[in-house]
């Protein structure tokens, strides 16, 4: 993982082997980012996406072990217990070029990916909401 900031952007290359969540986490830990949003491209061959269906307690999780062709990752990086929290979605081609996509838990880069980071100046805090069982945003 590589990256380069540029005033409040970030561009970040993943490497082969370079996890997305977790290359988002260290950065947004080293660069102190309490509030940005993000869009990137690229290459992975292990995914695990998800729904979250109204009134569940977790997502309904599907793993992939499989080339895919990242078409569009977005997602925002907030504070959740004082520590940052990744909120990404992302959708993929398969070889036939069939689009699958979802909530991202981990994808790991297979090639390169391709991520442009727009930090907010400011402080986006998030906080669980027992009624819809997720955690949203507060101002």
């Amino acid at each position: 993982m590589d990256y380069k900031k540029f005033d409040n952007k970030i561009v970040l290359r993943l490497k082969a082997y370079d996890k997305i969540i977790e290359s988002l986490e260290t950065v947004a830990k080293k660069e102190n980012i309490r509030a940005c949003h993000f869009q990137g491209i690229g290459a992975c061959n292990e995914l695990k996406i998800g729904l979250f269906h109204k009134g569940a307690s977790d997502y309904d999780w599907k793993t992939y072990n499989e080339d895919f062709e990242i078409t569009s990752l977005m997602g925002n990086i907030t504070i959740f217990e004082d520590k940052p929290l990744v909120h990404a979605h992302i959708t993929c081609a398969r070889e036939n070029l069939e689009i699958i996509g979802g909530h991202l838990n981990e994808a790991t880069c297979s090639l390169t990916a391709e991520i442009f980071i727009d930090v907010i100046d400011g402080e986006i805090i998030k906080k669980h909401d027992d009624e819809a069982s997720i955690n949203i945003m507060e101002f």
